[in-house]
């Protein structure tokens, strides 16, 4: 359970650098979610929000990456902007060096290139089979049809779960991203974790080879992990791999269904697929994490506290034009495109491997056998900013 959402008392810093910054209620621009964030961009480069606790807000591409860097100021503690919490840590992204090391030495070979191209036929039939049943329908509800159902597969896919559990994961993870409420966070989590629980309960009963049976065995720093360390260590690949797929099919989608020209040239040269999808990761950037200042420090002119909140909006980072000209257009030619959506230093996304090669298969598949599409008038198109992003609706007809 974590914290009551209880205010931090504000720095002793001049008015102008106080905003109501609400993570959870960022209000798009023409239906630009993106956009809404940019506008952020107009104030200071750095300042301070009282609101969900209280923390400050870097906005601007160097400061977020000099931080995401700096594991000796800012601890990883703070990755979901909580100050402080009872029970235990996400794993690996609340854990800091040294011993995030050890877990991470463990987890990179499970999420590598190779691995990941191992289960790339199992996620090609199953975008095949999603898209297939919608085809002859000329409509379909993006978010529920396939942005939620397809990374949700495909994580159990990788788990070695079955498929009929989707429905006990898929409303906790959303919960636990894009709902401010901390006793609801509490109740997610501990329905999710209830799940992990009994799914390492069935490895113990009856061992296979898979992901959860290697991590149960797995030796951390010369110990075997423990059995809460097991459990910890799923849930935080599970939230981190649905939520960056689940989002960027969404905002891409989305993008494309109202640019007719980017979508034709994807359909007519594929092969330009993976660099599209590195520009759109760029322009729609999903993860908005916390960092915690370890001891009292000076940053960007000001001084903060030990304890203090800082939030990283890696999509603001990618919408800086100080680090990227004109970055509020898609341009699948440009040159840099090296976007923080992932991350960046030790606590770079473990599954960025998997999110690029399900959201590739994906544009690949559905271009195939819906070239044009569009926006459907009648229906209502909603996106939700939170610690990840998300498209929450998203008819489309054809």
């Amino acid at each position: 359970m974590q914290e009551p959402a209880a205010s931090w008392p504000l720095p002793d810093i001049a008015p102008e650098f106080i905003l109501d910054f609400d993570l959870f209620n960022i209000e798009p621009v023409d239906g630009d979610l993106h956009a809404g964030f940019k506008r952020w961009h107009d104030g200071p480069d750095f300042f301070y929000s009282p609101l969900n606790g209280g923390h400050w807000v870097a906005t601007r591409a160097e400061d977020i990456f000099n931080i995401y860097r700096d594991s000796d100021r800012f601890s990883n503690q703070g990755v979901a902007l909580f100050r402080e919490k009872t029970g235990d840590r996400f794993i690996p992204a609340e854990l800091d060096p040294p011993i995030h090391g050890a877990f991470r030495k463990v987890l990179n070979p499970e999420t590598s290139p190779r691995r990941i191209r191992d289960l790339e036929a199992g996620s090609r039939a199953l975008a095949c089979e999603l898209i297939d049943g919608l085809v002859a329908k000329k409509r379909c509800e993006f978010h529920d049809d396939i942005a939620q159902k397809l990374p949700i597969y495909n994580f159990l896919a990788f788990m070695n779960l079955p498929r009929e559990d989707t429905a006990q994961l898929m409303g906790p993870s959303s919960v636990i991203t894009r709902n401010p409420d901390r006793v609801a966070f509490g109740v997610a989590l501990q329905q999710i974790n209830d799940y992990i629980d009994a799914r390492i309960e069935e490895r113990l009963v009856n061992p296979v080879d898979d992901f959860i049976s290697r991590l149960m065995h797995a030796d951390i720093d010369g110990r075997q992990i423990t059995r809460t360390e097991c459990r910890i260590t799923v849930l935080n690949v599970m939230l981190g791999g649905l939520d960056t797929t689940t989002g960027s099919m969404g905002f891409f989608m989305h993008f494309l269904a109202q640019h007719p020209e980017h979508r034709r040239q994807l359909v007519a040269e594929p092969a330009l697929i993976p660099e599209a999808i590195e520009e759109l990761l760029r322009r729609h950037g999903i993860f908005n994490t916390g960092r915690l200042v370890k001891e009292e420090c000076e940053f960007a002119g000001f001084t903060l506290r030990k304890n203090d909140l800082v939030l990283l909006p890696t999509t603001l980072h990618n919408l800086d034009e100080r680090r990227f000209p004109d970055p509020m257009t898609v341009d699948f030619g440009r040159r840099d495109k090296n976007h923080l959506t992932f991350g960046a230093g030790i606590h770079r996304c473990l599954g960025s491997n998997f999110a690029r090669s399900q959201i590739r298969i994906m544009l690949e598949e559905w271009l195939l056998r819906i070239p044009e599409f569009e926006l459907d008038a009648e229906s209502a198109y909603c996106a939700q900013s939170g610690s990840a992003n998300a498209v929450t609706r998203l008819p489309l007809v054809w």
